[in-house]
């Protein structure tokens, strides 16, 4: 039986502001501006308290309803998160004989040698993340994306893995490949 009122709050730290217009939320912070369009959930969105307090409220919401309330909060906190820390994701590139060769070129990694085979692998990433190598001298074979949203840097660590896939061999045995070693925040919390 669907509840009359469900509601959740959330509450926005100092150094960031956070508007709504027509269900599109944008989020500003010292590490820039992120928007996103909620605009499929219908639900209301407010922001009272004096601009401190994120507050999503449904009607006559069944069970599914109330998950996507959860849902939307830990969309605008996952905003609120990367604008103030940013996103960091470690990957390393794992391999038994053939050596991988990553270079980075502007907002293209090309993958090369994977499995001895000759094929460049390319991946574009978008311009809002940021892709670097670590020193060989401090961690060998490193690859870090930085990024203030969290699904931009996650997608394109799940493409650069997907690059490099073993085919028509046994899986087991083959484990070459670009993992994730770490997610966090680009910013250590104080």
């Amino acid at each position: 039986m669907p509840l009359i009122r469900n509601s959740e709050s959330l509450d926005i730290p100092e150094n960031v502001t956070l508007s709504i217009v027509g269900r599109v939320v944008t989020v500003k912070g010292p590490r820039g501006t992120l928007t996103h369009d909620l605009r499929h959930n219908q639900q209301n969105f407010r922001v009272e308290a004096k601009g401190r307090r994120f507050v999503v409220t449904r009607f006559f919401g069944g069970g599914i309803e109330k998950s996507c309330i959860q849902t939307a909060l830990s969309l605008v906190k996952n905003m609120i998160n990367g604008v103030t820390l940013g996103f960091r994701v470690k990957m390393r590139f794992a391999y038994s004989h053939f050596p991988i060769n990553v270079t980075i070129e502007g907002n293209v990694v090309e993958i090369r040698n994977f499995l001895g085979e000759k094929r460049v692998r390319r991946q574009e990433i978008p311009k809002t993340v940021k892709v670097t190598r670590t020193d060989n001298a401090k961690v060998k074979d490193e690859l870090v994306l930085e990024g203030n949203d969290l699904n931009e840097v996650t997608q394109a660590a799940a493409c650069i893995h997907q690059q490099c896939l073993v085919k028509k061999k046994d899986i087991r045995k083959f484990l070459d490949g670009i993992y994730v070693q770490s997610k966090g925040f680009a910013q250590e919390e104080e």
